[in-house]
């Protein structure tokens, strides 16, 4: 497997636990060179997944609406943006 698309909240949850465990599954994820793709948004748990690969020297691509980028969620460390017009699929 080559990549992988996580779909998470971008709050924390009620549990830190919820964080720890989006953290490590970023960090396994990097650590068997596995790419992460997701939401595109530092928050959340989206967030900790994305900075879980990114400080294990994963590969993280986001894919973000542009309106989402506009309120400032966006990641900026990701190794790829795909900015999109909608969430909606074609």
């Amino acid at each position: 497997m080559k990549s992988i698309t996580v779909f998470c909240g971008s709050s924390f949850g009620s549990d830190d636990i919820y964080k720890e465990q989006a953290t490590l599954l970023g960090q396994t994820l990097a650590k068997r060179g596995i790419q992460l793709i997701y939401g595109g948004a530092d928050v959340g748990l989206m967030g900790a997944v994305a900075d879980g690969a990114l400080n294990a020297g994963g590969k993280v691509t986001g894919v973000l609406p542009h309106f989402l980028q506009s309120k400032e969620i966006a990641h900026k460390q990701l190794t790829e943006l795909v900015l999109v017009e909608t969430m909606q699929p074609k």
